[in-house]
């Protein structure tokens, strides 16, 4: 093999290289991709208001007077579980019944002043207003229960039945009240809120 061989060889294997016109013969690089950016995280969500220091003191009165409702449910529920029973052992539920009264009203008692309607503000306050409003007659029908659930358990336990339906429906509509005071309004746009 020559030296002209030699080179040709060289050449056929090598690009050529344009030295006329001052270009590179690799070839550019592709444009850069844009990389959109990341979409804006939505706003965080509304914070929910704290309670007062008057709605606070509300909800612990709800709580002791509760703890007092709920001896007298135990009661009741013990005189109705009693009915097909002997005579003795519905006396024994119906005498039960007036002491579970008598301390659930004391919960009750102690609960009450704490809870001032005037914590909340407008269709909160009413429903507030309804919820101490049915407490105040169960603690009443709670006096008589304690007198009389031994002699006439079944008028004590209608009373009572009555009364808790009324006081349940209060507490029901206070609570949802409450619920929707600290849940955004789903309504709004993103851009509205």
């Amino acid at each position: 093999m020559t030296l002209v061989g030699f080179v040709i060889m060289i050449t056929a294997v090598l690009p050529q290289q344009d030295t006329v016109s001052k270009q590179d013969t690799v070839p550019a690089a592709p444009p850069p991709v844009v990389v959109p950016a990341p979409p804006a995280p939505p706003p965080a969500p509304a914070v929910p208001p704290t309670p007062t220091i008057e709605q606070t003191r509300y909800m612990e009165g709800l709580k002791t007077a509760t703890r007092g409702i709920a001896q007298v449910r135990d009661g009741l529920n013990r005189v109705v579980r009693t009915q097909s029973s002997d005579s003795l052992t519905r006396a024994h539920a119906a005498k039960r019944l007036g002491g579970l009264c008598g301390s659930g009203r004391s919960f009750i008692v102690s609960g009450r002043p704490k809870m001032q309607p005037a914590a909340y503000a407008d269709s909160v306050r009413i429903l507030a207003k309804q919820l101490t409003v049915r407490l105040d007659s169960l603690s009443t029908a709670m006096t008589t229960c304690e007198k009389t659930a031994g002699r006439d358990p079944a008028t004590v336990t209608t009373t009572l039945t009555t009364r808790l339906k009324a006081y349940d429906d209060a507490l029901l509509a206070f609570r949802n009240a409450q619920a929707a005071l600290y849940k955004p309004d789903s309504t709004k746009t993103v851009s509205q809120q």
